[in-house]
């Protein structure tokens, strides 16, 4: 999904719909993701609310306008070759964490399914 971000910024009528395809794909594995870190992270009493406030913040309102506000003061180019970066870094980081694999392991099978 980095990698099709940062390439909007190419000027081509071809990689556009390429690009706008691999961030519809990207997406939903993004959100996916964080919607399963919160859903496992969190204990059951608080659930609902961490819920919410995880939808509240990766669907704010505020996003586009932000958005609007820097492509004002910045090339739009410019804008998505730093969220490609931005999001690669982030990848980088979160791919070096070993103990989330270490973590899942240990578990029992019992752990997985409590019925």
């Amino acid at each position: 999904m980095a990698v099709a971000v940062a390439g909007r910024a190419v000027p081509s009528d071809a990689v556009a719909p390429a690009c706008s395809a691999g961030i519809g794909l990207g997406l939903p594995c993004v959100l996916i993701a964080a919607f399963t870190a919160v859903q496992r992270e969190t204990p059951g009493p608080l659930l609902g609310r961490m819920t919410a406030t995880a939808h509240t913040l990766m669907f704010t309102p505020n996003g586009p306008a932000v958005g609007a506000g820097l492509v004002v003061l910045v090339d739009h180019r410019l804008l998505l070759i730093l969220f490609g970066l931005a999001l690669l870094t982030t990848t980088a980081a979160l791919a070096q964490r070993a103990d989330s694999a270490a973590r899942t392991a240990a578990r029992s099978a019992s752990d997985a399914n409590p019925a």
